[in-house]
């Protein structure tokens, strides 16, 4: 159940696109990815203003049998699970059955009474503090076995927390684990019940269920690992081993029923998407950029909302940008894949405008300041470190041979030509400005946090060339 594909470190995407859509773009790319990344099989679905433009299936469903892969391909969804499982208990609390800031203890007193002061709201942006089952072993043995819930729990239900609730972030598949038992505890129904009437039901989801490798499934995908250029099958999946964190099985096509039941809020309130959809704000005041069950990031200045899974034998994503109206969905039958960056290559494709170059500038209220992160970015990359302009912390980062590394790859486009702010937004005494950086002809986003006394906290980029 890979956690989802974080955006904030150098990524290198897919050029930019200029001309219109051509009917074959998006399958030219996929197959060149495939390629390059050896993918036996994928399936996708394209939507863009509320309608599906492309599902189609590439490659093989299971590769000894020659079994193509289709848009009605079944494929283990792993973590995007999450999305359906904080819609449940969104609707409980909607109902009034539980509340976001129910002690967990409460509702399972079993529970250990080291976890009294963890809420729901905790377990759903990953910030209660409690350990990952899925990182204290090993995963890809537990995931071939049945287990009882006690089992799953006792994995971390002795260990100390690594932090106090709400103090840090740190993706926890045993949150949405524990979500999966409150939700059936408040509802008085088995998980599975509950999603197949409250969701898949209403919506025609009929693909859609949890993972059962003793049931015979029409058109289910084979899973495969890589590892040193030799593919290998990977077993199914047990659903008792991954829970609400991630077991169930879908397939495009009902994915995009659900991306337009999001889209047109069938299932909630908006007051409760708007929920889901905020980054978390931790007790420090800084945010993280995840919700309930949902990846909330910027990108390029247009709102993103994803999620990613990963099993032993499976990758996918739902990437959606509901200001733009473009959704693509990707699910793979190979562990590991970057299903997320694949998926934003199509999605830019379809959508020109998400690229960096097309990105609006923003009016600049402070000039100076841009002029100042201008110069210090052109001295760094002709590897001058102004150490007054930085953090100690910071200073400490760049003499570090992975950023040294980045600033040699960047400063080999060539000189910085034009700095532009995209962005601003200010947290407490925290300044984050956002800048379009050309350097030779390539694009960059340069993302700055300044504290009070303006001195660079954090600086990452983003290559969009």
């Amino acid at each position: 159940m890979r956690h989802l594909r974080k955006l904030n470190i150098t990524i290198t995407l897919l050029g930019i696109v200029s001309a219109p859509l051509r009917a074959d773009e998006v399958d030219d790319y996929v197959a060149a990815r495939m390629k390059a990344l050896r993918v036996p099989g994928l399936s996708l679905a394209v939507i863009r203003n509320g309608q599906v433009v492309k599902a189609k299936g590439y490659g093989l469903a299971n590769v000894e049998l020659s079994a193509p892969a289709t848009e009605e391909t079944v494929y283990e969804i792993g973590s995007v699970t999450k999305t359906f499982t904080a819609t449940a208990v969104m609707m409980l609390v909607e109902e009034g059955k539980l509340g976001l800031d129910d002690p967990i203890t409460q509702i399972l007193p079993d529970l250990p009474a080291a976890w009294k002061d963890i809420k729901v709201r905790h377990l759903l942006t990953h910030t209660s503090g409690i350990k990952s089952y899925t990182a204290v072993g090993d995963f890809f043995k537990l995931a071939r076995n049945d287990h009882t819930p006690d089992e799953i729990l006792k994995l971390v239900s002795g260990r100390p927390l690594d932090f106090p609730a709400g103090e840090k972030w740190l993706y926890n598949n045993t949150g949405y684990y524990l979500l999966g038992l409150i939700v059936e505890k408040a509802s008085g129904q088995r998980l599975a019940g509950f999603l197949a009437e409250r969701i898949f039901k209403p919506l025609g989801m009929d693909k859609t269920r949890p993972n059962n490798p003793s049931e015979i499934i029409p058109h289910r995908a084979s899973g495969y690992g890589e590892m040193l250029g030799v593919r290998f099958n990977r077993e199914p999946l047990r659903p008792s081993a991954a829970g609400a964190a991630g077991f169930l099985i879908s397939t495009v096509g009902d994915l995009a029923k659900w991306d337009a039941a999001l889209r047109e809020e069938r299932l909630l309130r908006a007051s409760s998407y708007q929920q889901m959809y905020t980054p978390v704000r931790l007790q420090g005041g800084e945010t993280r950029p995840y919700g309930f069950g949902w990846g909330v990031e910027d990108y390029f200045g247009h709102r993103l909302l994803h999620h990613g899974g990963g099993t032993p034998g499976f990758s996918s994503t739902i990437t959606r940008f509901p200001d733009d109206r473009v959704t693509v969905i990707v699910l793979a039958n190979l562990a590991g894949l970057d299903a997320g960056r694949l998926a934003l290559g199509i999605a830019r494709l379809v959508a020109p405008e998400l690229t960096l170059k097309a990105a609006k500038t923003t009016p600049d209220p402070d000039p100076k300041t841009t002029e100042r992160l201008r110069s210090f970015l052109a001295d760094l990359l002709a590897g001058k470190l102004v150490l007054d302009a930085v953090t100690p912390e910071m200073g400490q980062h760049f003499l570090t041979e992975p950023a040294r590394k980045t600033l040699r790859t960047i400063a080999h486009d060539g000189e910085l030509r034009a700095f532009e702010l995209l962005g601003r937004a200010v947290e407490g005494k925290a300044t984050t400005l956002r800048y379009r950086a050309i350097v030779g002809d390539a694009y960059y986003l340069v993302t700055l946090h300044l504290t009070a006394e303006g001195k660079i906290a954090g600086l990452t980029t983003a290559k969009d060339e």
